[in-house]
């Protein structure tokens, strides 16, 4: 029991195992075998490790696609005024955004409609918390591009959180439902996004 201990990952290491053996169970045996108890197995950690973190499987499950999702894309998961490119002016950077949501919604909607059948059946709320998550990572997201842009003079106040979440909500709506219908993202940004942006600003 000593060696295994030993032996076992820690930290993000233990993190990436983790979400990495979620998803392969999803993929290749079926949500239903999603549980602390396999996932702790493969991963070679225990329950209480898990239980420790996430509140239940699909909870955990949320996360690994969210991650998956992130690495897969392009978009970091971990924003910040490094990680986000300056393109020099709210206009760009918008635009910059709305490119990398249609690449991380692309990776989503892979699991997005086994989500769907799973919520239809047990009555689980797998996409809304997926929706959750995302909406939490727009408002991050948009503050820093409005701090950005009030330090260009281009704003003078961060948007409400309705304005800052309302890219990813459209997008989503292109992304997930009308799919033949997506304008481009310069479209997109100076017809809806922008102005919504820069009303209020007084």
């Amino acid at each position: 029991m000593e060696k295994e201990t030993q032996t076992r990952k820690r930290g993000l290491a233990l993190e990436q195992t983790i979400y990495a053996v979620a998803l392969r169970l999803f993929d290749q045996k079926g949500i239903d075998t999603v549980t602390f108890k396999n996932v702790a197995h493969y991963a070679k950690t225990s329950r209480s490790v898990l239980y420790r973190r996430w509140d239940s499987p699909s909870a955990l499950l949320v996360d690994a696609v969210h991650h998956w999702a992130h690495e897969n894309s392009g978009f970091p998961e971990d924003l910040d005024t490094q990680s986000f490119p300056d393109t020099g002016s709210l206009r760009g950077d918008l635009i910059e955004n709305a490119r990398q949501i249609e690449g991380l919604h692309e990776r989503i909607n892979q699991y997005l409609i086994k989500f769907t059948l799973y919520q239809a059946v047990n009555g689980e709320t797998i996409n809304d918390d997926l929706l959750k998550k995302a909406e939490e990572g727009a408002i991050e997201l948009g503050t820093l591009l409005a701090t950005r842009a009030i330090k260009r003079g281009e704003l003078k106040k961060v948007p409400s959180k309705e304005v800052l979440m309302l890219l990813g909500n459209i997008r989503r709506y292109y992304s997930f439902i009308a799919t033949q219908q997506a304008p481009d993202p310069e479209e997109l940004i100076d017809q809806i996004v922008l102005p919504a942006w820069l009303a209020n600003q007084q």
